[in-house]
């Protein structure tokens, strides 16, 4: 049957249409997996391994960071927001794959081998918790509050949050763990006397000094009368570093 003039006119109208629709939004990726893991395993500053021992959800949550495409997230926040996420993810993953006989990272490999080994698949690239921290997030993103959300598995980290990070709140997030970080008193003092701070600011002191340097990050944060310590104190000093694992 011959198409009427009214039906070829229709599918002139419809491909017209078709040629003229936007492309897809680009799409969040989806951290809820994770979110509740860790809601389940995280309590103050200690992780369950044991029970993350366990965890599908975990499992499958790290298999979909494999096949990810984080370059095309919707905006610099959503790709931040995964990229510490699959830190986080995969920290834990690399400690339950030595699990139960892990007492530190720190020791798994030599010379911290276990932050350089390209263990891990993201993207579709193979990589290392080192490439992650080092050649992705420090240098694209240039913020010094991952240095609080970032955690290596160590009792001297900043606390691992019980949240995932999202983009929607990801600016409220990291004052949050960064702010705690910088008044918690087991991780830095804030003495008039000296300042005795982590070790993560000596480390990483060239990412803070953009933004007025270690001490500008501290007096932003710190509350009460730390905020006048900050300014007073004399000396600044590092606290070792705990390596031992960050487990209940």
């Amino acid at each position: 049957m011959r198409a009427t003039p009214f039906a070829l006119a229709l599918a002139a109208a419809l491909a017209t249409t078709a040629l003229a629709a936007p492309p897809a939004t680009a799409q969040d990726f989806d951290h809820s997996a994770l979110d509740g893991v860790l809601q389940a395993h995280v309590k103050g500053d200690k992780v369950d391994y044991a029970g993350l021992a366990q965890s599908a959800e975990l499992k499958a949550y790290v298999g979909r960071l494999a096949e990810a495409k984080p370059d095309a997230l919707p905006g610099k926040a959503a790709k931040l927001a995964f990229w510490i996420n699959a830190y986080n993810a995969l920290t834990i993953t690399g400690v339950l794959r030595h699990w139960p006989a892990i007492d530190s990272v720190s020791t798994i490999k030599p010379d911290y081998g276990f932050f350089k080994g390209k263990d891990f698949v993201v993207g579709g690239q193979t990589v290392s918790l080192n490439d992650i921290e080092n050649e992705i997030i420090r240098p694209r993103f240039k913020d010094p509050r991952v240095h609080a959300a970032l955690n290596c598995a160590s009792v001297s980290c900043p606390p691992l949050l019980n949240r995932a990070f999202v983009a929607s709140r990801l600016e409220a997030q990291l004052d949050q763990v960064f702010g705690a970080w910088v008044n918690d008193d087991a991780r830095n003092r804030l003495d008039a006397e000296g300042l005795k701070l982590s070790k993560i600011f000596d480390w990483y002191k060239a990412d803070f000094e953009p933004a007025g340097g270690v001490k500008a990050w501290l007096k932003k944060y710190a509350k009460g009368e730390k905020q006048a310590a900050v300014d007073a104190a004399p000396t600044v000093g590092f606290l070792d570093y705990d390596w031992r694992l960050n487990k209940r």
